[in-house]
């Protein structure tokens, strides 16, 4: 994992409703996503872009489940790494640095709000499954 990948994982216990809480979320990262597999508890997004975000990730949501809960593991892989890689080389080269604070500031940021929507559209769902 990459310093500018996103890592978090989510736990309801609310075993009950998982299906229905994992149906929910694929149907709202589906959109967003250019492609979509699913392999038993694997569920991989292709180029996620979460909302009011540039950058898009690879994202690879885990299904882990115990007896009374359940949790699901996000990684996520930047992707098009090379578009940042020539922003620094560029901010090397006409900025003498300065540039570089701002090229990694800028992603970092953008991985904290693609981590801060999947965990507040996860609590969503699994409020929403059990209000039923």
């Amino acid at each position: 994992m990459g310093i500018f990948d996103i890592s978090t994982q989510q736990k309801s216990h609310n075993i009950e409703k998982k299906d229905e809480i994992i149906n929910n979320l694929i149907n709202t990262f589906e959109p967003i996503s250019e492609e979509f597999e699913s392999n038993n508890n694997l569920y991989i997004f292709k180029k996620f872009k979460a909302e009011k975000t540039f950058l898009s990730y690879d994202l690879k949501a885990t299904v882990r489940e115990s007896k009374e809960s359940f949790a699901i593991d996000f990684e996520g892989e930047l992707q098009n790494a090379w578009i940042l890689v020539i922003l620094i080389v560029l901010g090397i080269l006409l900025t003498y640095g300065i540039g570089v604070i701002l090229v990694a500031a800028f992603a970092y940021l953008q991985k904290k709000s693609s981590t801060k929507y999947i965990e507040t559209t996860f609590e969503k769902l699994k409020k929403e499954t059990s209000s039923e």
